[in-house]
């Protein structure tokens, strides 16, 4: 049932209570009229009215829903008992005055023919009233045209008023009609509205939720960067820290190495001298005895500073190793900290390389020093030896002077050698000042990329909070949203269920 259907049902059952109301109160009042004049014909008639009218409106109206049906018979009904008081009761000019009451009665549905057969039953009982004899008969042959021209003109009204009426209904459900499509055209355009607005939502909802994700996984790998920034900084403090002993030990060895080198230039003069000396062995033979005693101590105390440089070389070697671990672990590091370690990893192989030319370096010390050792440990022999014979003979003289040519040539390579580890020690100990700057300031640079990231940390911490409000506001939004598109979803249904 839609709603101008719905609309005409309420009407109808409106006047058709209206219209049982006011007849039955006009037939109660009738009723007692009668009882009062004590005429029992009219009085049972309109009694018997009375119950009829009851039983069709609580039959028809109340229990059957059939108003309409309910309007025409109380109409046709009340004419037909009318008619039937004027031919068999009582013929009188007050009857016929009910039969206006009566087209009333039946322009209160304003339709057409329900008026219509009311007016003609109306004209049939004023001409039953005219025909039929009566008690005051005269009074009705005058009166009755005249009653019947005005009950025309009446009709002739009323007819008017209900025609008017009709196109009034007509245009306004018309006008209903066409508000309650616009209503339905809007709704429809409003539900497509709200509908594309819940889906922007839920998109911006969406990408919120994603972003809120990449911010808290971004949060996540900024702290691990962060974390190993700092594992990185510790180590290349270590690293720092080992290059400056580096740097001590390699000063101290170009040290050692210079005075290494100053000795053996003191050996070198002293075995020319010896060479000299030997020519005269017979007559200075004392004095080639202190000589070779004082090579003896001499060589005994380069043996001493050739054990120490060896103890050194194994310092510097181990220190090499753990260098190149350390540059290793740095370019591990620096691999991991991918484009932002890239400046590092370079730094990573500067000191590997220097850690292997160092190991090279220490390589050619110990071998030149295992020369001087084996040079060393030959000479004392041999100086021993001769300590034992000039005593002894004097024609060892020329063995003597063979041995100390052996001798000085020995003492120029090693005072070769001996300038060649001079020199490697001062480019080793140049580099390793480099290493130590340059770990220095990485570690300054690190720290400072610590700090950078922990202030990024902060701020997207700052922005995934703020995300977190924005998705819990679109959320509410969303579902607010969507209770308003269900209601009015509901609110269409039932405009559809009223329009079917």
């Amino acid at each position: 049932m839609d709603i101008i259907t719905q609309l005409k049902a309420d009407n109808m059952r409106k006047k058709s209570l209206l219209m049982f109301i006011t007849l039955l109160v006009a037939l109660l009042v009738v009723f007692v009229t009668y009882l009062y004049k004590q005429e029992a014909g009219m009085a049972v008639l309109y009694g018997v009215e009375i119950v009829v009218l009851l039983a069709l409106y609580f039959t028809l109206g109340r229990a059957m829903k059939k108003f309409r049906l309910f309007s025409y018979a109380s109409v046709i009904i009340s004419y037909l008992f009318r008619i039937y008081a004027t031919l068999f009761v009582q013929n009188s000019f007050s009857v016929d005055i009910l039969f206006f009451f009566l087209l009333a009665y039946a322009a209160l549905q304003f339709e057409n023919v329900l008026f219509f057969i009311g007016a003609g039953l109306g004209i049939a009982g004023f001409l039953a009233s005219y025909l039929v004899p009566a008690a005051d008969s005269g009074l009705i042959h005058n009166l009755v045209p005249t009653a019947l021209l005005c009950y025309v003109l009446t009709a002739i009204l009323l007819y008017a008023m209900i025609y008017l009426h009709q196109n009034l209904m007509d245009s306004f459900l018309l006008s209903i009609k066409k508000t309650l499509q616009t209503m339905e055209d809007q709704g429809s355009a409003y539900r497509q509205e709200m509908a594309e607005i819940l889906d922007r939502v839920s998109n911006v909802n969406d990408n919120i939720q994603t972003n809120l994700h990449a911010q808290n996984e971004m949060k996540s790998a900024v702290h691990e960067i962060s974390k190993g920034s700092v594992t990185q900084s510790e180590q290349i403090t270590q690293i720092a820290g080992h290059a400056g002993d580096t740097v001590q030990s390699m000063e101290f060895l170009t040290q050692m190495s210079g005075e290494l080198t100053n000795e053996s230039l003191e050996a070198q003069e002293t075995a020319k001298a010896g060479e000299k000396a030997v020519e005269n062995l017979t007559l200075e033979i004392s004095d080639v005895v202190d000589t070779i005693m004082e090579l003896n101590n001499t060589f005994t105390v380069l043996t001493q500073k050739v054990e120490e440089t060896n103890t050194f070389t194994d310092s510097i070697k181990q220190i090499t190793e753990q260098t190149n671990l350390l540059a290793l672990n740095a370019s591990i590091e620096a691999a991991r900290a991918g484009e932002a370690g890239r400046g590092f990893s370079i730094v990573a192989d500067e000191i590997r390389r220097l850690a292997e030319t160092t190991h090279e370096t220490t390589e050619k010390i110990n071998h030149n020093l295992a020369d001087l050792n084996q040079s060393n440990a030959a000479a004392r022999d041999k100086l021993e030896l001769s300590s034992t014979q000039i005593l002894t003979t004097a024609e060892s003289s020329q063995n003597v002077t063979t041995y100390f040519r052996k001798l000085l040539k020995t003492l120029n390579g090693q005072v070769e050698k001996f300038k060649e580890f001079d020199t490697l020690s001062k480019k080793v100990t140049e580099k390793a000042h480099g290493v130590e700057g340059a770990s220095s300031e990485l570690a300054a640079i690190i720290q400072e990329t610590s700090a950078s990231l922990e202030e990024m940390s902060a701020t997207i911490e700052s922005l995934t909070n703020d995300h977190h409000t924005i998705a819990e506001t679109l959320n509410e939004a969303a579902a607010q949203a969507e209770q308003f598109r269900a209601k009015t979803e509901q609110m269409q249904e039932k405009f559809a269920d009223q329009m079917i």
